[in-house]
């Protein structure tokens, strides 16, 4: 038991370094290790606890839309993970766009929520690439 949970803060701990530095002025944090480290401990502990409210109370929605609502529990978790950590923020950001020779993406305003929805996605990514990678 306790030897999955450190598991999770480790994981938990590379995949907030890692998206860091991917969404470098989207995520950005203060202090350090000591940041990163508390902001895994939080997130373990989220999802621990709190996690399975939200999706206890989401529950009718999930089973509505097939699943693809959980992307709104990952996001509330995070959210709590940055109001619980003061030393983690998630910034609005504007994306540059990509101008290809047949492929034109015009450059797009992310609001917070936006922004917590891309660096949600980026950590679950990350997380579940670490976790695959590191399974028994």
């Amino acid at each position: 038991m306790f030897r999955l949970f450190f598991r999770s803060i480790a994981i938990n701990l590379a995949s907030v370094y890692l998206a860091a530095q991917v969404l470098s002025g989207v995520i950005t944090y203060v202090g350090g290790w000591q940041t990163l480290f508390l902001a895994a401990l939080a997130i373990s502990l989220v999802n621990l606890f709190v996690r399975p409210v939200v999706n206890l109370l989401l529950l009718p929605i999930h089973l509505i839309t097939m699943g693809i609502f959980r992307w709104v529990a990952n996001i509330i978790t995070l959210y709590i993970v940055t109001w619980i950590i003061p030393n983690i923020q998630i910034h609005a950001f504007i994306s540059p766009g990509i101008n290809l020779k047949y492929l034109i993406v015009p450059p797009i305003q992310f609001t917070v929520f936006g922004a917590f929805l891309v660096s949600t996605f980026a950590l679950t990514l990350i997380f579940h690439f670490l976790y695959w990678l590191l399974q028994d």
